[in-house]
């Protein structure tokens, strides 16, 4: 349902749980890390918007910046800025903008691979960018994933109650090739397009420009 996504992701902002919690980091950073992925299961419909893949830029513990497709038929063009403490969600479609900022005490930004609705207490640190950490963190099984488009893969797999999360990563460059939330019947599975780091670009995290939306935002 791509109307609650948008939804629940701005309720989260607002409330500042989930995504900006935690530890707080001034540095700024050097590198940024763009990762684009898509859904494969439940499988969509060709051309839909959940056939579209989700960009995300993530530098430091501060900056990130998530672009997702056009979706005309719920007229969501999304894209959120955190560049914390301050988050901005834009709906290009209609040029509006709500700022929302984090209270603090302290400042860091998270971004979960997977929707709250679809994780669990166990996976809730699991996140884009940061794939592997945390398997290897969680001492996961390792084993050989097989070949995965034209990449030998090795195969994270980890279970926590009746949930079990799998990732499959590149042998050779040990980037994601592919993730898996098996809860009971339902399963989630995101593939990997890019996952490369890059030298840091202030400008994808600064505030979108003032003529843009409602005054709501700095």
């Amino acid at each position: 349902m791509r109307s609650i996504w948008f939804v629940a992701a701005t309720l989260l902002l607002a409330l500042g749980v989930g995504w900006v919690v935690s530890a707080s980091c001034d540095e700024a950073p050097t590198t940024m890390r763009k990762i684009s992925v898509r859904v494969v299961v439940p499988k969509p419909d060709p051309g839909s918007f959940q056939d579209q893949p989700k960009v995300t830029w993530r530098a430091g513990n501060r900056y990130a910046r998530i672009a997702e497709a056009p979706d005309p038929q719920a007229h969501i063009h999304g894209l959120f800025i955190i560049n914390e403490p301050d988050v901005w969600s834009i709906n290009l479609y209609d040029q509006s903008v709500k700022h929302m900022a984090d209270p603090g005490p302290t400042f860091n930004v998270h971004i979960p691979v997977f929707r709250p609705e679809e994780s669990i207490a166990g996976f809730k640190e699991l996140e884009l960018g940061r794939e592997l950490p945390f398997f290897r963190k969680n001492s996961a099984a390792r084993s050989q994933g097989g070949v995965i488009g034209s990449a030998a893969t090795d195969r994270y797999k980890m279970t926590v109650g009746a949930a079990t999360a799998i990732l499959w990563v590149n042998v050779k460059s040990k980037t994601p090739v592919r993730i898996s939330l098996i809860n009971g019947r339902q399963i989630v599975t995101f593939e990997y397009l890019a996952y490369e780091d890059l030298p840091f670009e202030a400008s994808l995290f600064q505030p979108p420009p003032r003529n843009m939306g409602d005054s709501d935002h700095r």
